[in-house]
């Protein structure tokens, strides 16, 4: 992805986190393991590195 596009899946994630905090959304999104990667990673309080190069299986 070219960094528009993970801009744009950035947006979409923060607006769906948004709407899941309201009383009218409920969230049953299960984490996967690059999920949980990256949640365990923020939470660190690691500085977030550049990866250059796709992680995420296709």
């Amino acid at each position: 992805m070219n960094v528009d596009q993970h801009l744009k899946v950035a947006q979409w994630h923060m607006e769906q986190a948004r709407l899941h905090a309201t009383t009218e959304h409920a969230c049953g999104c299960p984490v996967n393991a690059e999920y949980q990667k990256i949640i365990d990673e923020v939470e660190s309080g690691a500085k977030i590195e550049e990866e250059l190069s796709c992680s995420t299986p296709s």
